[in-house]
């Protein structure tokens, strides 16, 4: 039996995003587990894990540069990983408002699964990581309101 390897870097963000998940686990592991936590706070903290991945990986690229603005990064970043077909993005003072519709990576929408009255976006938390990262900060969690499989409503609390 014969492997071949090819050295492919868009092929690295799914790499980066399971170490990502990885460290995001042991880092935050008594936090997400937390029976008060609940799914959607869970998979917040570690769409920001998986989010600040990518931008390390996406700096080393040379895709962006540490002096990107926020909404440039976050263009390149909808464009190196498909979150969405349409997504609105609106800078405020201290809030990213991101809006949601026709999402790529929805359990419900794309995956078919039946979360209850769950919720288990990364959208949020991988936009914050990505973000917080640039900036040197510490991200809050994320203000979520989705209906999912229809249109969902993300507020990322940021301050640059």
């Amino acid at each position: 039996m014969r492997f071949f390897s090819r050295k492919d870097p868009r092929r690295n963000y799914l790499n980066k995003a399971i170490i990502g998940l990885g460290l995001g686990l042991v880092r935050s592991k008594n936090l997400i587990l937390s029976e008060d936590f609940g799914p959607q706070g869970a998979m917040d903290v570690l769409g920001i894990w998986v989010g600040q991945e990518i931008v390390k990986e996406m700096l080393s690229q040379k895709k962006i540069t540490p002096t990107i603005s926020e909404s440039d990064m976050i263009e390149k970043l909808l464009e190196e990983i498909r979150l969405a077909e349409n997504l609105i993005i609106d800078f405020k003072q201290d809030n990213i408002d991101v809006t949601i519709q026709d999402c790529l990576i929805c359990p419900k929408r794309i995956g078919g699964y039946d979360l209850g009255g769950d919720t288990a976006c990364p959208v949020g938390g991988i936009i914050l990581g990505a973000v917080s990262y640039l900036h040197g900060s510490t991200p809050s969690s994320p203000d979520v309101k989705l209906r999912p499989g229809e249109l969902c409503n993300i507020t990322l609390p940021v301050k640059g």
